[in-house]
């Protein structure tokens, strides 16, 4: 019985955010993945990518191992293997911040300082609805998924060179897509449409042998 409850308890503090010794909580795990779709405008060297996307190799404390695949408009594809820190604030391109932040809070980018989170919104991401926190600097607004810190929304403008560029994320396997209210109730009155059709087509079938019968 002991066994059993060691094992349960160990089940349920893996499925928990981890914690660094400095306090920070990480919101990723390995196997995590997400996918972006990216449109750009303009011309900047090296920046003319269409979708990318960010797999989690390993956690260890702060620092935060993944591989990042990278397709280009031109067909070609990048493989990058990236190593970050939240507690250095090697953020690359602030792909990863400390998990469950709130407006007020501040995370340190290496390259860009202390940024700031001004908001938090209810907004839809990859077919589910998410808490996310909304900040930015002088050049980039950006959208993280407050439970796990992940961004899910990018928009860059360097007015300077005429360049834009916007990124969403379109897949993960993070969080699953919900089921509309609208699909739920649609297939909640199929089924029962499909069980009153059952009850009358049964009726009718015993009525008809009643009436063979006493002819």
């Amino acid at each position: 019985m002991r066994k059993i409850i060691t094992a349960l308890l160990l089940i349920g503090l893996a499925a928990l955010p981890t914690s660094t010794a400095y306090g920070l909580s990480i919101g990723v795990k390995q196997g995590d993945w997400i996918a972006y779709n990216v449109s750009v405008t303009g011309d900047m060297p090296g920046h003319d990518a269409q979708w990318a996307r960010m797999d989690v190799v390993s956690v260890q404390g702060s620092v935060i191992n993944t591989n990042m695949t990278t397709q280009f408009t031109n067909g070609t594809y990048l493989y990058e293997n990236i190593t970050l820190n939240l507690e250095t604030g090697q953020l690359g391109d602030d792909f990863f911040i400390p998990a469950h932040l709130s407006p007020g809070d501040t995370f340190y980018d290496a390259h860009a300082g202390n940024i700031a989170i001004s908001s938090s919104e209810q907004r839809t991401y990859a077919g589910a609805q998410r808490t996310v926190l909304l900040g930015h600097t002088d050049v980039t607004s950006f959208v993280w998924d407050k439970q796990t810190g992940i961004l899910v929304e990018a928009y860059s403008n360097y007015s300077s060179i005429n360049f834009t560029m916007k990124t969403v994320t379109s897949k993960t396997n993070i969080w699953q897509p919900q089921t509309s209210a609208l699909d739920a109730t649609t297939l909640a009155y199929f089924l029962i449409a499909v069980v009153v059709t059952v009850i009358v087509i049964d009726a009718l079938l015993v009525w008809r042998r009643k009436r063979r019968a006493k002819q």
